[in-house]
């Protein structure tokens, strides 16, 4: 494998660049997965009072609202006590019809999360599924799950499903023993056919769901990325300080010592019993130094004897001629 050319300082701001880009990655995945869930929490939040509501309704069969009432299922005239002869008219609510109006109270207001009431077999046709709604039904009925959620771009979807109460059976059993105005408002064609313990539909909620880059802005400002990217700085610093400067002194060295020149190197500042790498190395090459010099010190001599000895030897020749 080639080695790169480029600068060690370099290489390693290249590293550290992709650690910082890898770990964004991974916090990005993390506070995604993190958000979705607290979405979750926040849909089955709604999911459990929309149930209250229900059961709360349910405990009487129905409600009556008095005058104004647009959508019932039956209607009363009482007569005021107070002897006037006025009427006052009451109007009679099932638990689905409650609840729908109550869903489109919120769809109207200013709350973020909205929710209906749906099924695969609907009784007012106002309440058809969307597009979610039919899938979320079918695979809550075919894998008999409980819940189900998606995120669709902009919304996180998430549906529970409805389990038929006994109280339930009474309006969606059978149309033959429904109550009338249940059958005069709806027909006899759709909502009946249940049994206690099937599934009834789904609860269905919608959430605004923010981006990846606006939901990581919402917990992290510009300011702290730019002090995790800083963070890098001291981090260069330290390894050019603590291994870039020494390993040019040992390279310049080690040049000089090749080329058989003395040289400057010098380890006075280095502590003996270091267990710093780059310490060892320098006392390393500090000690190849030592021994060169020594080595190179003996070579002369030895040249400057034999030198001696070769002059030693002609003038003794040239005497005997």
């Amino acid at each position: 494998m080639l080695q790169s050319k480029m600068p060690i300082t370099a290489q390693l701001a290249m590293l550290l660049i992709l650690v910082l880009a890898m770990n964004a990655g991974a916090y990005f995945l993390i506070l995604q997965n993190l958000y979705d869930d607290e979405l979750k929490t926040q849909a089955e939040t709604v999911v459990d009072n929309v149930e209250a509501f229900g059961a709360w309704v349910s405990r009487s069969g129905r409600v009556w609202v008095k005058d104004g009432a647009q959508d019932y299922l039956s209607s009363e005239p009482v007569i005021t006590p107070n002897g006037d002869g006025s009427v006052y008219h009451f109007y009679s609510k099932n638990p689905a019809l409650a609840t729908r109006e109550f869903s489109e109270v919120v769809a109207a207001s200013q709350s973020r999360a909205k929710f209906r009431m749906t099924s695969h077999n609907v009784m007012n046709p106002a309440n058809a599924p969307d597009a979610f709604e039919q899938i979320a039904l079918q695979e809550i009925r075919t894998k008999k799950l409980n819940t189900y959620a998606t995120s669709t771009g902009d919304q996180f979807r998430y549906a529970k499903a409805v389990i038929h109460k006994a109280s339930c059976i009474s309006c969606h059993g059978s149309a033959d023993t429904a109550p009338n105005d249940v059958i005069e408002r709806y027909g006899r064609d759709n909502g009946f056919g249940f049994k206690e313990g099937d599934i009834a539909g789904i609860i269905s909620v919608t959430l605004p769901r923010k981006s990846l880059f606006d939901s990581s802005l919402s917990i992290v400002s510009l300011i702290e990325v730019l002090v995790i990217v800083l963070s890098i700085v001291p981090i260069l610093w330290f390894v050019r300080r603590a291994v870039l400067l020494p390993v040019k002194r040992l390279t310049h060295a080690a040049e000089q010592i090749s080329k058989g020149q003395e040289t400057d190197y010098d380890i006075a500042n280095v502590p003996n019993k270091s267990s710093n790498e780059i310490h060892q190395l320098m006392m390393a090459t500090a000690r190849m130094k030592n021994s060169f010099n020594i080595a190179m010190k003996k070579m002369n001599e030895a040249r400057a004897q034999a030198n001696k000895a070769i002059k030693y030897a002609k003038a003794l020749k040239n005497s005997k001629e």
